[in-house]
């Protein structure tokens, strides 16, 4: 069914009527649009503009056969308020087109008077009926010229109604998505104010465990890890709720006209996308906190955590958030992927020449095939991966290159890698590397 056509396509209508009314002499002249153009049965033909307008009585309707070139369009129904009632309309048989070829085929002509010299053309776009220009004026053959000019006005009415259409279309898929995109916010906005209560109170147990627990008992850091992630995920509430803001301010400046929307985030929020802010930050900082959560998690799958970070290094230049986010997501996946008893490495090393650092996270896993090695960082993809019961969304990674390369670091994955004493050819290794920070970039 064809949307109802807009206040500019009708006032484009109007004025093509104008137009053969005064430039062509026409005493009569519609356009009508198909209910359907899709359809390959008998149609309605609704009318848009009809001259004059008195006319407009609505008596009973006649069948309307198009020419044998248009027969994938079969019939319509059209009102016969413009033409009288004893008017038939009917293609020109191809005989009378042969010996009057200034009457095409591809148009119809009205058989019942001989002296109103009355004439029809289909709206056609694309094999489509979209419609009907129907024009007559008495006693004045149309000569060839002027059914050219006329046959062109139908084509732009043609062209201007499907424009008019999919413009609408897109108006009513824009519509839709605002309001599913207003539903799910309100929605996300509700959970994570029910995830901020419990998230609260874990962080408050966390922090009561830390005070009641010596220094010297190893569950300390654990606890300490339970009030670290607890802030982590804090964090990332706040900026979920900033990211959610900005998407309002930019529904909000579409509704007003606006094209750029004021940012609400600060710069530094990598959730967001937009830039990071590079700062000294020292990786012992960034990394022993999720060393000493990911100890509580190795120690659960009886693995073994191989850690080894030099003292005194000199800061990178590095987003301290946006790190975090990193090196957890591979952390994480050195954790998922690894088997029960197996081994995770995590080293730091100093590379002075290149005034860099790089971090090393490996792990004695199935490894990642070579067909997926080359696209292991394309979001949402996970190779063969995607077949096993281990969870994951393909993102981590992809996340991780993305802050990396901000930072102006890189990140790479290799595998199999191990060739270390009792152990086998296995696993995955992931190198970042970053610049280390110095006053002459900090700047840059």
């Amino acid at each position: 069914m064809l949307m109802p056509a807009s206040t500019e396509f009708i006032t484009l209508c109007r004025t093509q009527v104008a137009l053969l009314v005064d430039g062509f002499g026409a005493s009569l002249s519609a356009i009508y649009l198909t209910e359907d153009p899709t359809t390959e049965s008998e149609t309605a033909l609704v009318p848009l503009v009809v001259y004059p307008e008195e006319r407009d009585l609505w008596p009973e309707t006649v069948p309307l056969a198009l020419p044998q070139s248009l027969n994938s369009r079969a019939a319509f129904s059209i009102p016969t308020h413009a033409f009288g009632p004893a008017t038939t309309l009917q293609a020109l048989p191809p005989s009378k087109a042969e010996t009057e070829p200034v009457m095409p085929t591809d148009r119809l002509a009205l058989t019942d008077d001989p002296e109103p010299i009355r004439m029809m053309f289909p709206l056609l776009h694309n094999d489509m009926v979209w419609g009907l220009m129907v024009v007559g004026r008495e006693r004045r053959q149309w000569s060839k010229r002027e059914q050219s000019q006329l046959e062109q006005v139908a084509h732009t009415l043609a062209i201007a109604c499907v424009l008019d259409q999919r413009s609408q279309w897109l108006a009513q898929a824009r519509d839709r998505r605002q309001l599913l995109q207003a539903q799910q916010d309100t929605t996300l906005s509700t959970l994570l104010h029910q995830f901020r209560n419990p998230l609260t109170t874990l962080r408050t147990l966390g922090k009561l465990l830390t005070r009641r627990l010596n220094p010297s008992d190893s569950n300390r850091n654990l606890a300490e890890s339970i009030v670290s992630e607890s802030n982590h995920l804090e964090q990332l509430l706040k900026q979920f709720d900033d990211a959610i803001d900005l998407g309002d301010a930019s529904l909000e400046s579409k509704e007003v006209g606006l094209t750029e929307p004021r940012a609400l985030v600060p710069s530094s929020n990598w959730l967001t996308g937009s830039a990071l802010t590079l700062q000294p930050c020292w990786l012992s900082e960034i990394l022993d906190p999720l060393l000493h959560s990911m100890a509580g998690r190795a120690d659960e799958k009886a693995m073994r955590l191989h850690v080894s970070i030099p003292k005194d290094l000199p800061p990178v230049k590095a987003d301290a958030t946006a790190l975090r986010e990193v090196f957890g997501n591979l952390m994480d996946n050195a954790l998922k992927y690894t088997p029960e008893g197996g081994d995770i490495w995590v080293s730091v090393e100093h590379l002075p020449q290149h005034s860099q650092q790089r971090v090393q996270i490996s792990d004695t896993g199935p490894g990642i095939p070579a067909e997926d090695l080359e696209r292991v960082f394309e979001r949402t993809y996970r190779g063969v991966q995607a077949q096993t019961e281990i969870p994951g969304t393909g993102l981590g990674l992809a996340i991780a290159r993305d802050l990396i390369s901000q930072m102006g670091g890189t990140i790479e994955a290799q595998s199999p890698v191990f060739m270390r004493e009792g152990v086998d050819e296995v696993g995955s290794t992931f190198s970042v590397q970053l610049t280390e920070y110095s006053d002459s970039n900090s700047n840059s």
